[in-house]
């Protein structure tokens, strides 16, 4: 298949190549983007992909319901060096862009930048690194911007940002709605509907709710079901326009989910004692299951005005997080399910039973304001903004329960409190200026100043416990980085053109909350440094046959300093912890094509992906792993991919009687690279096939849809001897109507 997709290049250059002599040489009349202009906002202000320097991709609402995109690890492998980074439960998915972010825990920040319509929204433990159900929910548009976007996003965007932007409420009144049944027992229930009150005044309202009685994962001692999720969101947005240069946009959502936790989703395939223990991969042998539970309040404000001289953006969030995971089966994770112990000695012996808990109370608050230059004034254009972020993340972990004679497992039986608070500043800019009509130049940059505070106390919560106790650790750190952005763009025409750039990010440094419990000095291993990349990237971006084919390429280089490293200090610390190394180096190719055809009376939409990348951890780069310092230097870096492959094909076909006819399938492919930095895991390598097949009238839609019709499945994370495989095949059919 990959074979395939390298063979879909030239016959998309065949169809092409008769009108780019064309269109090269056209007006700006003739040459538009036609039906297919995509519009981003990767330089905080809305462009044409073609317009801007930088590798950007664009998932539609569209592309979202024809190829059965519903999550954040669906959305990766639409992309080309896209990969997920899983730590178990969905809620901790996190998004890795161009080898960037191999690097994160559980409470870390992420190493790319996650936006809902220009707002920063990542940050947590629970859901705070990627995407849920509600920001995919009533969606635009999800903008893509691959490599450091340090300088206008700011905020963690190392490897990249992804915004989804969210439909806004128009001036026509309309209701849709949906409802689907898939093979899991799975319901799913929308309803959207947008109400003008005024000429000049708008609601857009909705929700959805999905429960899935059924799932993948079986007990073993009774065969039920425990994999079972259930899901809701509601969204209001108010608009105003209250004059011709002025609009408003008030924002208010809710999310509440129930899903398992790490004990359901990890397959453990033997005990300590090398007796086996999970008999499948979907079915569990433990004695207790945990779930987590996440409720989230968000608002936004959106305030547009244009002063005549420049135009002026004030976008103010909030988020409040109260989640938690509750009886977790912590030793079926550690592998000591059904052994049995003695302790206190001369007691009669009992089986080992731990049980984990952790809650989280989170919130944060940002303002940005941004003014920037008005369309078409000129050779020169300009951006200057600021903006400020705070947020606060407590954390409350638990281990009780029968931990036997091992000294290794009583000291897991403690209690952890920590709390961490950000305050962040920053100032950013950009100018651009146009050499000649063709020639443009800009450069862009961003002064940020992160300020963390952390409290931290560990206690024995057991008389048996073996812990070691940390008390009253008080930690402040601040960092201040400039990061400046360079870039060089020629338009062959009005959608073509080269362009070269050098750009930077920066992920703060922060607090490691999964310290190992039994060595001396856990407390210094708490603190860790930022990491900064720098990147060189060249490109180009070709539109043909006045729009109905669009191709872009990048190569890039870019080399990451006090890289942060995943690292299990302990060989009996059930969590992860972060630690810098020297740097690291990752480059690559990407290569997208998008075109729009007339076959057979119908209409094929195709479009194909093709990525490969490399890197190695520099000299010197060491780490602690299982307790012994260990050099890694040369190893590959982990995240990276020999090849990332994904062919998109929609078909559309009158059926007469006003009906339409549609077929849509996706193929995506991954291939190489290591899971970890010391290199022990390799990557698992998968073929994935999707397809959505119906009819729709003039205002509804039937189809019937397929994920992962092979069945194949593979591992996406080791953790502790626990696997955590990706989903095998489902199937449902969706009926969804507008008015």
């Amino acid at each position: 298949m990959r074979n395939i997709l390298l063979a879909t290049l030239p016959i998309f250059f065949a169809l092409a190549a008769p009108t780019y002599a064309q269109t090269t040489t056209s007006s700006g009349e003739e040459a538009g983007l036609g039906e297919d202009e995509i519009v981003v906002t990767a330089c905080r202000r809305e462009e044409t992909l073609f317009e801007v320097p930088g590798a950007v991709s664009s998932i539609s609402a569209a592309d979202q319901q024809n190829f059965v995109i519903e999550s954040t690890s669906d959305i990766l492998r639409q992309l080309p060096s896209a990969a997920l980074v899983n730590g178990g439960p969905a809620y901790t998915n996190e998004i890795s862009l161009r080898g960037q972010g191999g690097g994160r825990v559980g409470f870390s920040e992420s190493a790319v930048g996650v936006y809902r319509d220009g707002h920063y929204i990542a940050g947590g433990g629970f859901g705070g690194r990627g995407f849920n159900a509600l920001d995919l929910f009533d969606l635009q548009r999800i903008e893509v911007m691959r490599g450091p976007q340090g300088a206008l996003y700011g905020r963690n965007a190392v490897g990249g940002a992804v915004n989804a932007v969210s439909q806004r409420p128009d001036e026509a009144f309309g209701f849709t709605g949906s409802i689907g049944y898939n093979d899991l027992e799975r319901t799913d229930l929308e309803a959207i509907i947008n109400l003008p009150v005024t000429a000049d005044a708008a609601f857009r309202l909705g929700g959805f709710w999905s429960d899935q009685q059924g799932g993948f994962v079986t007990l073993a001692s009774t065969g039920e079901t425990i994999d079972t999720e259930e899901t809701s969101g509601a969204r209001a947005v108010f608009e105003v326009t209250p004059t011709n240069e002025t609009t408003i946009r008030l924002t208010y959502e809710y999310f509440d989910n129930r899903a398992p936790s790490f004990g359901i989703n990890g397959y453990r395939q033997f005990r300590n004692n090398l007796t086996p223990l999970d008999p499948d991969p979907f079915v569990r042998d433990m004695n207790r299951l945990g779930y987590a539970n996440i409720l989230e309040n968000s608002g936004y404000l959106d305030f547009e005005h244009d002063l005549g001289w420049a135009n002026f953006q004030l976008r103010g969030s909030f988020k409040l997080r109260d989640a938690g995971r509750t009886n977790d089966d912590l030793d079926h994770y550690l592998g000591f399910q059904g052994i049995t112990s003695v302790f206190p000695p001369a007691t009669p012996a009992q089986p080992i039973d731990l049980v984990s808990n952790q809650f989280e109370d989170f919130h944060r608050s940002g303002l940005i304001g941004v003014l920037t230059s008005p369309e078409g004034d000129g050779r020169f254009s300009w951006l200057i903004g600021a903006e400020f972020q705070e947020n606060q993340s407590a954390i409350d972990l638990s281990t009780t329960g029968f931990a036997g004679a091992a000294a290794g497992l009583r000291a897991q039986l403690r209690t952890d409190e920590s709390v961490e608070e950000l305050s962040s500043v920053a100032l950013f800019g950009a100018v651009e200026y146009d050499l000649t009509e063709r020639l443009a130049l800009g450069f862009e940059a961003r002064v940020q100043t992160d300020d963390k505070t952390f409290s931290f106390d560990r206690r024995r919560n057991q008389a048996e416990s073996t812990a070691v106790e940390i008390l009253g650790v008080r930690l402040d750190e601040s960092w201040t980085r400039v990061l400046p952005t360079a870039t060089l763009r020629y338009s062959l025409a009005d959608n073509s053109s080269l362009y070269a750039r050098i750009a930077t990010g920066y992920r703060p440094g922060g607090f490691n909350v999964g310290i190992p419990t039994d060595i001396p000095g856990a407390g210094n291993l708490i603190p860790y440094d930022p990491e900064t990349a720098t990147s060189y990237e060249a490109g180009f971006k070709l539109g043909f046959m006045d729009g109905r084919f669009y191709l872009e390429g990048a190569a890039y280089f870019t080399e990451t300093e006090d890289v942060q490293i995943v690292t299990a200090a302990s060989t009996t610390n059930t969590n992860f912890i972060l630690q810098n190394g020297v740097g690291a180096e990752v480059w690559g190719v990407e290569l997208e094509a998008r075109g729009r055809f007339d076959i057979a009376g119908g209409t094929l939409n195709a479009s194909v992906g093709l990525s490969s990348n490399d890197g190695e951890f520099q000299d010197g780069t060491s780490v602690i792993l299982a307790g012994v310092l260990t050099d890694i230097s040369g190893n590959r870096m982990n995240r990276t991919r020999d090849f990332i492959g994904t062919l998109n094909l929609m078909y559309r076909h009158d059926l007469g009687g006003g009906l339409d006819g549609f077929l849509a399938t996706s193929y995506q492919t991954q291939v190489g690279g290591f899971e970890n930095a010391e290199n022990s895991r390799e990557f698992a390598e998968f073929s994935l096939f999707d397809a959505r097949i119906g009819v729709e009238g003039g205002n509804w839609r039937f189809s019937i849809y397929g994920k992962n019709l092979g069945d194949e499945i593979y591992p996406v994370q080791t953790i502790a001897s626990n696997v955590y495989f990706n989903e095998p095949r489902t199937y449902g059919a969706e009926l969804s109507f507008s008015y």
